[in-house]
C-alpha cells in the first residue's frame, strides 16, 4: 500500500502533466480511489484533492484547466452510464463503476458538474458478488 503523500504525488502528476489525455487521469483517479477514497472539488483556479485515511482526511491543491477537470467529471459520467446506462447524467448524479484491473471492486461516484460547482467523490467497494 502506498502512502498519501506518494499517491498524492502521483495524482499532481497525472493531473498537471496528463500524458494519456483525460481517459489516462481518470483511470489514475480510479486506480488512487482502490487505496483511498478521493474527493476533488473545483476552487476558484484550482482543485482541491481530498484523501481520506481513516479518521483523518489530507487536502492538496493541484493546478490544472477547469476544462480537463469538467472532461474527467464527463468521462466518469461515462464510464457509470456503461454499468447503469442512464444512471449519471453529464451534469451529475451518483453511479457505480466496475474497476477494470478488478472486476470485483465497485467505484462509487458522485459527480456535479454544473456553470457554479464541479466536484467528484469516489470510494471503492470489493464485493465478490459484483454483478457485471
Amino acid at each position: 500500500m502506498k502512502t498519501t503523500s506518494q499517491l498524492f504525488r502521483f495524482l499532481r502528476n497525472a493531473l498537471e502533466d496528463p500524458k494519456r489525455g483525460v481517459v489516462g487521469a481518470v483511470e489514475d483517479l480510479l486506480e488512487v480511489s482502490r487505496e483511498r477514497p478521493l474527493r476533488l472539488d473545483w476552487e476558484g483556479d484550482h482543485c482541491q484533492v481530498c484523501m481520506a485515511d481513516g479518521d483523518s482526511e489530507e487536502t492538496i491543491d493541484v493546478v490544472f484547466p477547469k476544462s480537463v477537470f469538467r472532461a474527467i467529471l464527463a468521462r466518469m459520467a461515462t464510464l457509470c452510464n456503461e454499468r447503469n446506462p442512464n444512471s449519471v447524467s453529464p451534469y451529475g448524479g451518483q453511479g457505480e463503476l466496475v474497476a477494470r484491473v478488478n472486476p470485483s471492486t465497485v467505484v462509487k461516484t458522485t459527480i456535479v458538474n454544473t456553470s457554479a460547482d464541479q466536484r467528484l467523490a469516489l470510494t471503492t467497494e470489493t464485493n465478490s458478488t459484483v454483478a457485471m
